[in-house]
């Protein structure tokens, strides 16, 4: 259970920088998107913004932390060996390959890359790849 709590510690983590990310993004973005425009005063700040994400980013990361602490556990197991700087390589590369499909797909649809986007991007393989494990296999 050691990689579910360390799961919930990384997504917590995650949470925070998203947190701060996503409220910049939304109020950069407010004055370019119309439905922003209307759903969002304008004179709200980006500390206000905060307070509704993090109640959201909170369940939502530390559910993926605790999911990705399964799969870094199920990784131990059937394929043992560390490599990158991780304990266990096939989980790291998994993570690394997930993160680097979506911001692909974010590149794509999009035709850009924010800096937050790309911050959240890093921040992930960072914690999830790296972090989660090293907490997990402290926790032994």
């Amino acid at each position: 259970m050691e990689e579910v709590f360390a799961g919930f510690v990384s997504g917590y983590i995650m949470a925070l920088i998203f947190t701060g990310l996503a409220a910049l993004m939304i109020v950069q973005a407010r004055s370019r998107i119309p439905y922003l425009v209307k759903a969002i005063a304008a004179n709200i700040s980006a500390i206000a913004l905060t307070v509704p994400i993090s109640l959201i980013a909170f369940l939502l990361w530390t559910a993926i932390g605790m999911f990705l602490g399964l799969l870094y556990r199920y990784t131990l197991e059937e394929a043992p060996g560390g490599g990158l700087g991780s304990p266990n390589l096939l989980y790291t590369l998994l993570i690394i390959s997930f993160a680097g499909l979506t911001l692909t797909a974010i590149v794509a649809a999009f035709r850009r890359l924010p800096w937050q986007v790309a911050a959240m991007g890093l921040s992930f393989i960072a914690i999830f790849g790296w972090v989660l494990p090293r907490l997990a296999q402290a926790a032994e």
